[in-house]
This record gives structure tokens, C-alpha cells and sequence, in this order.
């Protein structure tokens, strides 16, 4: 089996390709926008006009996994056309690229649990009402619709994975490492909300192993799946199990202001995923023990 990694050389890509270059029944090739020069399955794409047809006529791939993209709820709203570009004209490319170069290669968007934004009831089911509260949010639903429309008139098998609140080794946005660079500079922490909402936390490397699932399955046609654990946690405990493995000694606070673009409870319902067979490898604690040794290691 080949599979192609969009952005590898990100979070979550090189999760992936760390993740299909020990297993036994993978080929495994990236593409990002960073140079490398030791590896003959790589390609460097152009992030100001990528062009994905060259890679898809020199290679016929059976999987195409797109962790490619801006991931920032913040700045999506400062740079709402940056964050189009990379999270849903990169997508039409690439789904172009395939159809026209290679139309048996399956395709695996990863996409976001902020298409949800306040979901109700909780948890919530992958037929869930979309209602994205950023731009982020909702060029992310805008990049699943593409893959809807690329399925239904052209007959490319996609799979979109909703995915929660990912963390682990590599990870240099969002809460924890906020909360690290914080705790090397301040005596005492505060942060935006109430410390009471909730978040579904997944390992890094769960995440591949989830995509592996999905793999090894066999699927054809489309389909949508949350990707999480069914364990929401709030902010406040999350925040002060980091702290306490960084040896924080300081006050933490929560000011109550809930930034725009946040939401405030997430719990998925997994049930989807189950099926395939995926069980957790990393719990929490683990997991978050895990990051806070690739913390300090950079220290």
C-alpha cells in the first residue's frame, strides 16, 4: 500500500508519517513546504501555489491523507484569506489532482471539531447541525462540503475525520503550550474563560493509529467521524495536570472572558470509530506526562 502525507513535516503529519514508516504493510511518502534533502519519497510543495498534479501523475497512490492547513481559530480571524487558502483551495487542488491524475486514490481530510462550534446535545453525533463560530470553523465545513461535491460528481472515495483537541510531542499552539511558555516567565498564571469548559484531549499518535484504522477497514464511498476518546475534561483540571508535571509553583486564575471563536463544551460521540475497532493507547495523564518530557527537553 503507498500512502501520500500532506504537510508531514507539521504536527500532526509527521505524526502520521513516523506512524506509516514502522508499519510493515505501508510505503510511505510526504509533501510539505519545507526542504529535505534525505529522503527520495518526499516533495516539496509550493505554499503559495501548490500545483499537486506533478506528484499524483509520477506516483499512483491508494491513500492521500491531507494533513495540510492553518490550524488557528485567532489568527483566522486576523488573516481570514490565508486561512481559505491553506484549508480550502489547497483541498480543491488537491482533490483535482486526483481526479484528474489519480482517481482510485482514496483521500482522508482531516477536518475539525470547530464545524460543530457549540454543539447540543452533548455528546455530539457526527449528524450534528453545523454552526462553525470562526472562519477557521468555517472553512473547514467549506473544505468537507468540497469533499462532499468531489465524491457525489466525480466518485473519489473520502473520509473526513472531525478531530478534537489533539496534543502531544511536537505540539507549539493552543492551551498547553501557552500554558508552558507562561510558566518559564510568570509567577502566577491566568487565563481566558471560567476554567469550567470542556475539551476532548487526543494524543498525537492516536490520531494515526486512528487514521490506520480507518485504513485497515477497507472503506469505500464517504463518510464522516469524530475522532476523540468519549472523555471530556475541563479546562482548568487539563491545565492544572500540565502544570503540576512542570513543577509550576505559581497561583492559576481564569479572568471569565471567553475569546471569540471559542467554544464551550465539547464531548464526541465515537461510536463510528469504535466500530472500526480503534481503542486508546495514551490516556491523558500519560499523554500530557509524555508532552511535558518534550517540554523540557527543550528548556
Amino acid at each position: 500500500m503507498k500512502v501520500l502525507i500532506i504537510g508531514s513535516k507539521g504536527f500532526i503529519g509527521s505524526a502520521c508519517h513516523s506512524y506509516f514508516q514502522h508499519a510493515q504493510h505501508c510505503e510511505v511518502h510526504g509533501a510539505d513546504v519545507v526542504a529535505e534533502y534525505n529522503d527520495p519519497n518526499y516533495y516539496v510543495i509550493d505554499g503559495s501555489n501548490s500545483d499537486f498534479k506533478e506528484i499524483f501523475k509520477s506516483q499512483k497512490f491508494d491513500w492521500c491523507i491531507n494533513c495540510a492547513g492553518a490550524a488557528s481559530v485567532p489568527d483566522s480571524f486576523v488573516n481570514p484569506a490565508r486561512d481559505y487558502l491553506l484549508n480550502v483551495h489547497l483541498v480543491m487542488l488537491l482533490l483535482t489532482a486526483i481526479k484528474e491524475n489519480n482517481s482510485s486514490c482514496k483521500f482522508i481530510q482531516l477536518s475539525s471539531a470547530a464545524v460543530y462550534g457549540n454543539p447540543s446535545p452533548l455528546p455530539v453525533k457526527e449528524t450534528a447541525a453545523l454552526e462553525p463560530l470562526s472562519p477557521y470553523g468555517i472553512h473547514k465545513r467549506h473544505a468537507e462540503e468540497l469533499c462532499e461535491l468531489y465524491h457525489n460528481f466525480f466518485g473519489i472515495n473520502i473520509f473526513i475525520l472531525r478531530i478534537f483537541s489533539a496534543y502531544g510531542p511536537g505540539l507549539k499552539k493552543q492551551l498547553f503550550w501557552d500554558l508552558f511558555k507562561k510558566s518559564q516567565i510568570n509567577g502566577d498564571i491566568s487565563l481566558l474563560g471560567t476554567g469550567k469548559e470542556t475539551r476532548e484531549f487526543i494524543f498525537v499518535s492516536d490520531i494515526a493509529a486512528a487514521i490506520d484504522t480507518l485504513i485497515n477497514s477497507a472503506p469505500t464511498g464517504f463518510k464522516i467521524i469524530n475522532i476523540a476518546n468519549s472523555a471530556a475534561i475541563c479546562i482548568e483540571e487539563a491545565a492544572k495536570t500540565l502544570l503540576t508535571n512542570l513543577n509550576f509553583k505559581g497561583n492559576l486564575t481564569f479572568n471569565g472572558v471567553v475569546r471569540r471563536g471559542d467554544p464551550l463544551h465539547w464531548h464526541a460521540d465515537t461510536s463510528l470509530l469504535k466500530d472500526l475497532g480503534y481503542k486508546q493507547n495514551i490516556g491523558f495523564e500519560e499523554g500530557i506526562n509524555l508532552y511535558c518530557k518534550w517540554l523540557k527537553e527543550r528548556e
